[in-house]
């Protein structure tokens, strides 16, 4: 009995390198050598393969990697995977990761930078070949001495508070950088046309006849990106004749809005007779909000007040919410920022990329044409 257990253990037993050397008639560094793809003999190579093949054999990735000082893991820091922006992005660079031969790893920061840090040190540990920031955070000092520390590729998608500190950090660490939409000379970028993306949508709400538009700021686009699209609202205004309204800071689900240092609450901005009549939210996910909040102050989308967004995330498209928008290609810009990365990974002295990605407006039932006004109102 004792003799058919030790049996059975030997044939559960996974085979080894060893086994497959034997099997073969070759030594251990040959069969590492086919495994590898380094060059041997065809008669070699078919003998190893096939006791392989015969032995099922699965070599230790894990192992391979420790020689190697570099996993095939790509971590993933992500703002909110409740956000379908953030949750949209991460799918497909999971997807373009994966098809790369590479798996990946998700921290959940939850806007928290405390979180990130201890985040991106984790990932460190896991010797993860490169990082994906998708996620709009300020930077710390310890944030900044981890992403320092780290020695590796790193691509920001589209979210990243970029402070001169950083610059400096990321400079200084020599390590392959890849942005997705920010524009840097020193780095790779992929990012959309946001200034295009602001005129079209300005545009679009002129020719429906409005002439009271405003641009509204949220918190959740990075910076230089809310200011190319609120510039490409400005040219369209201008190319008009029009006068641009200062532009309104809020905050999604907040009841009033910030216009320069004044404070008002929405509804009386919005009801005031030089009020807008049309809104370019600055992202999907503030005009979705935005439309919510009218409709529960009482006014009516598209009857009293159009709204327009920019992303084109899924929930944009869905039939009782309808929203104009500036549609840019997340899929796209995401498997973008992953093949640049893995270029990066492979050959870190390559010379920087940018590429810009085009926009196109999305029309749907979020906007029409400005109310009417009374006499009384017109008097």
């Amino acid at each position: 009995m004792t003799a058919t257990r030790a049996r059975r253990r030997r044939e559960r037993k996974a085979p080894t390198i060893v086994d497959v050397a034997a099997a073969a008639g070759v030594s251990k560094s040959t069969v590492s050598n086919v495994v590898r793809g380094v060059e041997v003999s065809e008669a070699t190579r078919a003998r190893v393969v096939r006791a392989i093949e015969r032995l099922n054999y699965k070599p230790n990735a894990i192992a391979r990697q420790f020689v190697k000082q570099r996993t095939t893991i790509l971590g993933v820091l992500v703002g909110d995977l409740s956000n379908p922006y953030y949750a949209q992005m991460a799918q497909v660079a999971e997807r373009a990761a994966f098809g790369c031969g590479y798996t990946t790893m998700f921290c959940n920061i939850e806007g928290e930078e405390n979180i990130a840090v201890a985040g991106v040190e984790a990932l460190l540990e896991h010797r993860v070949a490169g990082i994906v920031f998708l996620a709009f955070i300020s930077k710390t000092s310890q944030l900044e001495d981890a992403l320092k520390r780290a020695a590796l590729p790193i691509v920001f998608l589209a979210f990243m508070s970029k402070t001169s500190r950083l610059e400096d950090a990321l400079k200084g660490a020599a390590v392959p950088i890849v942005f997705l939409g920010l524009s840097e000379q020193w780095g790779d970028s992929v990012g959309p046309q946001d200034t295009q993306g602001g005129r079209l949508a300005t545009e679009h709400l002129l020719a429906l006849g409005h002439a009271r538009i405003a641009y509204v700021r949220t918190p959740l686009v990075e910076r230089s990106g809310d200011r190319a699209r609120c510039a490409g609202y400005r040219a369209a205004m201008r190319k008009a004749g029009r006068t641009a309204m200062t532009p309104l800071q809020w905050e999604p689900g907040a009841e009033s809005v910030r216009a320069g240092r004044a404070v008002a609450e929405l509804a009386a901005a919005l009801g005031a007779p030089d009020g807008p009549t049309a809104l370019f939210v600055s992202n999907d996910i503030g005009a979705i909000a935005m439309i919510e909040t009218c409709e529960t102050l009482g006014f009516d989308v598209p009857g009293k007040i159009s709204i327009v967004g920019f992303d084109d995330i899924a929930l944009a498209g869905l039939h009782r919410i309808s929203l104009t928008t500036v549609a840019q290609s997340l899929d796209f810009q995401a498997e973008r920022a992953v093949a640049l990365l893995m270029e990066r990974i492979e050959n870190p002295h390559i010379e920087p990329r940018h590429e810009s990605v085009p926009v196109e407006l999305k029309v749907r039932d979020s906007t029409g044409p400005p109310p009417r006004r009374s006499a009384a109102a017109r008097r």
